[in-house]
């Protein structure tokens, strides 16, 4: 499992940690995040210098927004792992398309 892998599931394991991004986030210190601009080779760079907590923070930004766009209520642990990975695989593969598109292409299983 490559680098970026690893900190993706890792960064999924840590979701239960954020309260500490929260409160970064009401002091400043945190910049909003546009996901409907960021390209899939930006996000990889990203990914590779986020820390576990803003890697997991991502992650379920980005299953909250599916299960939004699909109607699914059920955070599903295992399936978010997959499409971790899945997602960086694809990203990695193709930088130029946008991070929601890839997102949507890929899908929570």
């Amino acid at each position: 499992m490559n680098a970026i892998k690893l900190l993706a599931v890792a960064g999924i394991a840590a979701a239960l940690s954020l309260a500490p991004l929260t409160a970064e986030a009401r002091k400043g210190r945190v910049q909003d995040i546009d996901f409907g601009a960021i390209r899939c080779s930006e996000f990889i760079s990203d990914l590779a210098d986020a820390s576990e907590e803003d890697a997991a923070a991502i992650f379920l930004w980005l299953d909250g927004y599916l299960s939004g766009v699909s109607g699914d209520t059920v955070l599903r642990w295992n399936g978010l792992e997959n499409f971790a990975e899945n997602l960086v695989d694809r990203c990695a593969s193709r930088g130029n398309e946008r991070l929601l598109d890839a997102a949507r292409r890929v899908g929570i299983n």
